[in-house]
């Protein structure tokens, strides 16, 4: 656990180098740029918000207005996480020829698709300032001083991200079903996790589902994006305390799982 951060902060100068050459790879010859990094999201932000916001639209006074300014302060940190762990889990497999290297420190190739992610999650925070300006232009009590914990919740949900990305790439690497099962398991936690909807509408719609969303790893740290972006409150304590939790035991098995699989991982990829 330790060891493993360690390498990372002694070889920080090879990863900034990994995670810029991520960077330029994904838009070498893209005339738009960083501008198809936003197109997604934005894209889900618009379906999401007119299913949801007009079709099935959130119960009165669970806390969620406007909605589409809701909707983005969870959705777009989430975006980060799946990706980052989508990307992370075939990071070995897709850098065999990198493991094969003796003096190649294989545990820096999840974390690249982690940074390169958050890289974006940045770069898209412009996006959400505007839609915190345009709300309160509107008259939205939304937005204030909590948004300055914003980068602190980010910190905290690193290790957990990093974390699962060291589980999952050698696992991936040894057993190939783990991106399929991935990808459904993050189906399920997306509606599992209030992204969608306020954990209020879950208790005041369903209060025996309470628990279970309040079970989703992610739910802390959406709720704590949601306090800091949306309502502008810094989160509570409760939350802090939580996140923190989940990220050390995250960060600790995800280091423990690498290194037994570690002297394997030529073999497999």
């Amino acid at each position: 656990m330790i060891a493993t951060a360690r390498e990372l902060v002694r070889h920080r100068g090879l990863l900034a180098t990994l995670v810029a050459r991520e960077l330029k790879g994904r838009y070498r010859g893209s005339v738009l740029g960083f501008v198809w990094s936003l197109a997604q999201p934005l894209l889900l932000l618009a379906v999401y918000s007119f299913v949801f916001g007009h079709v099935f639209p959130p119960r009165p006074g669970a806390g969620d207005q406007p909605y589409p300014l809701f909707l983005i302060t969870g959705l777009f940190p989430w975006i980060w996480v799946s990706t980052a762990l989508s990307e992370g889990t075939v990071s070995l497999v897709s850098n065999a020829g990198l493991i094969r290297r003796a003096v190649f420190p294989a545990e820096l190739l999840p974390v690249v698709p982690v940074l390169s992610n958050l890289v974006h999650l940045m770069l898209a925070l412009p996006v959400v300032a505007l839609a915190i300006v345009a709300g309160r232009i509107d008259g939205a009590a939304v937005g204030g001083w909590g948004a300055l914990a914003f980068p602190l919740i980010v910190a905290l949900e690193l290790p957990l991200v990093a974390g699962a990305a060291l589980a999952l790439a050698p696992l991936h690497a040894h057993f190939k079903d783990v991106r399929d099962l991935l990808a459904s398991a993050l189906t399920l936690l997306f509606f599992l996790t209030p992204i969608l909807f306020s954990v209020e509408a879950v208790r005041a719609a369903v209060p025996s589902l309470a628990w279970v969303v309040r079970l989703s790893p992610a739910t802390p740290f959406t709720v704590a994006y949601q306090q800091a972006l949306f309502a502008g409150v810094f989160p509570a304590p409760r939350l802090w305390l939580e996140m923190g939790a989940i990220a050390l035991v995250a960060w600790g098995i995800g280091t423990w799982v690498f290194g037994r699989l570690r002297e394997t991982l030529v073999e497999a990829v």
